[in-house]
């Protein structure tokens, strides 16, 4: 080879290298960026993390799987919104994310939406196999003669002695959320059905009494499971109905255990109005509770920013009542149209009452909007296949890339403490 075409093809090599490298090296944050220019992924950071998520870091630190962590110990997320939620995907990569991270400690909170006719998250699947049931949903008005709206935003009920659902997380799913802990939530007492649970071949696992006191039943299993089925039965003529709020799925592993509680169409109103749904959380021990509320709140015209700060601060102080020891992290509402044709021009100032809000009581917040592109970025993330039609929903693939946001958001500030 001459010896001009030596250094040439070093260079050359030495090029090709340095951009592999630098491939290799660049940050997801700096791929999303790449993909999408519409974000501004500058923008990606959750504000006064140092004080509002201080403790929830330091919990975080403590879990096996990060370099400074100890033996045991779990993290529990919940986070609470309305459609954006429920069928679980935006929620659902957080989740994903964090335990991959930190440790995969259960697929947590539950509900039975395939018997509730429902749509909700892909992590598992339901379906009623005998018995009428009837759901209820935290939009409905209070009623004396109905149910009460528990911690998953709706409940089922049945007066059929022998109505059963089954439970079931999908075999290909990754990642596995088999389970040897049951937890079932579900109104005590002694007119209460008691809930016999069997295996996928009809063999009776356990049986959890109806008039235990507390809103949750547990039952530790012999192995890890990905099936049961719950019956309602009595042993005695008092026992005539039962009331399902939810289930627990547990491991039994250190690491983190994020819950989603999304329903379409909620407002922070209505779980205002909604006494169970306080009363039972504290069964989840939350370290964090992430609010993503807002989109229904400002929908309509005639948004009062004065209102929802009141009904702000009544949804965060009764949180915060029951669950003291939990932070929260307020985030911002997505850019959306009404009537899939005019900008919502509320959402700039529901933000700025959630933002208000989250500097006067030392709250963590996140604005999503802004990550988004700002106003009228609803339309650019169509395009691109990332919203829906209708300009307020987002396709899998967006809540997928949103959900991403949200976890490299909570990263930056984790890892810019100094116990990280």
């Amino acid at each position: 080879m001459p010896s001009l075409a030596r250094p040439l093809l070093l260079c050359l090599l030495l090029l090709v290298s340095s951009r592999a490298a630098r491939a290799q090296a660049a940050s997801p944050l700096d791929s999303l960026q790449a993909t999408y220019p519409f974000l501004r992924t500058s923008a990606n950071h959750i504000e006064n993390a140092e004080i509002g998520l201080q403790r929830f870091y330091q919990r975080l630190a403590r879990l096996p799987l990060h370099p400074a962590g100890l033996p045991g110990g779990r993290v529990a997320v919940v986070h609470l919104g309305d459609s954006h939620l429920q069928a679980d995907v935006f929620s659902g990569r957080v989740r994903q994310e964090l335990q991959r991270t930190y440790g995969n400690a259960g697929r947590g909170l539950a509900f039975p939406f395939g018997v509730a006719k429902a749509d909700g998250s892909p992590s598992f699947r339901s379906a009623a196999t005998a018995g009428q049931w009837r759901v209820r949903r935290v939009l409905a008005r209070p009623d004396s003669l109905l149910p009460g709206v528990g911690l998953a935003g709706f409940v089922l009920s049945t007066a059929d002695s022998g109505a059963a659902f089954r439970l079931r997380i999908p075999a290909l799913r990754r990642p596995n959320y088999a389970f040897n802990r049951l937890t079932l939530l579900r109104r005590p007492g002694p007119a209460a059905f008691d809930w016999q649970v069997r295996s996928v071949h009809g063999r009776l696992l356990g049986t959890l009494p109806g008039r235990a006191p507390g809103v949750g039943a547990a039952l530790v299993l012999d192995s890890l499971r990905d099936f049961v089925e719950l019956r309602a039965t009595r042993s005695t003529l008092r026992q005539a109905s039962g009331e399902v709020y939810g289930l627990l799925l547990d491991n039994g592993q250190p690491g983190v255990v994020y819950h989603t509680i999304g329903v379409n169409g909620a407002a922070v109103r209505h779980y205002n109005r909604a006494p169970l749904f306080f009363e039972q959380l504290p069964v989840l021990a939350p370290d964090l509770i992430i609010l993503s509320l807002g989109t229904n709140d400002a929908y309509e015209p005639g948004f009062n920013p004065n209102a929802f700060a009141q009904q702000l601060d009544t949804l965060v102080s009764r949180l915060r009542r029951r669950c003291p020891e939990a932070e929260v992290l307020l985030t911002a509402p997505a850019d959306s149209y009404r009537h899939r044709r005019y900008a919502n021009p509320d959402l700039p100032r529901l933000r700025a009452v959630l933002r208000a809000y989250a500097q006067a009581h030392d709250l963590a917040y996140w604005d999503f909007a802004a990550v988004q592109g700002g106003a009228g970025s609803m339309r650019t993330w169509q395009a691109h296949g990332l919203a829906a039609p209708d300009l307020v929903h987002f396709t899998t693939k967006g809540y997928d890339v949103q959900g991403l946001l949200l976890y490299l958001a909570l990263q930056d500030g984790f890892s810019a403490h100094p116990f990280r």
